[in-house]
């Protein structure tokens, strides 16, 4: 009498990577690394931990993936934006995308890159380093965008960009938080506007500026 065949162990029938991952990422979008268990992963992901492990690895290369996988989808607004013919556009483009992207109908709240790994235990440390390391790549991207518009001639050539990046970044990154706390789309779009109102723009600044000669008779 034969043997009934035995069911490999871990992924189970009509298992697809793609969809799990994209489950994965919603939850750690919407919980964050440290808060997000195994069990949850799992339920959300349709499959069991012997699965996950074999598809994804750890907890944190899961983590990971899911990040890289934000980053191609929800945070693509950043690269569109830098596509804008100006320093000042792109920046604009930027902070107005990002508002649209935290407070996507339908999807979680805020900006994962942001929160999801905002606290985490010491032996996470790698994820925090990782996430940070991101933003410091964004950030260096908007420093390279707004030198780049300085060496067009858009900005005085004294500009401290270094700051000017640090505004831009501060922004955005609080819009994340901001997102996450429920502030609506038009509130954020009103802080991004009045940021921008600050860009040293350098026709404004020659239009403002006092010549000394402007009182001589």
């Amino acid at each position: 009498m034969n043997k009934p065949a035995k069911r490999p162990r871990g992924r189970p029938r009509g298992f697809d990577r793609d969809k799990a991952l994209e489950s994965a990422l919603r939850l750690f979008w919407t919980r964050g690394f440290e808060a997000t268990s195994i069990s949850e992963l799992t339920e959300a992901m349709g499959i069991n931990p012997p699965a996950l492990y074999a598809a994804f690895g750890d907890k944190k290369h899961l983590f990971l993936q899911a990040v890289a996988r934000y980053e191609e989808e929800a945070g693509c607004f950043a690269q569109k934006a830098f596509e804008e013919p100006t320093a000042k556009g792109a920046m604009s483009r930027l902070l107005h995308g990002a508002v649209e992207a935290f407070t996507k109908r339908g999807a979680p709240r805020g900006c994962l890159v942001v929160l999801g790994a905002t606290n985490c235990a010491a032996e996470s440390a790698e994820i925090y380093d990782a996430l940070a390391a991101r933003r410091r790549k964004a950030e260096k991207a908007v420093r390279a965008r707004i030198a780049a518009g300085q060496a067009a001639g858009e900005l005085d050539p004294d500009q401290d960009v270094e700051a000017l990046a640090g505004t831009i970044t501060a922004t955005l990154f609080g819009l994340a938080i901001k997102a996450k706390d429920g502030l609506p789309p038009s509130q954020l779009h009103r802080i991004v506007d009045q940021t921008m109102r600050t860009w040293p723009d350098k026709a404004r600044a020659a239009r403002t500026a006092i010549r000394p000669d402007a009182c001589r008779g």
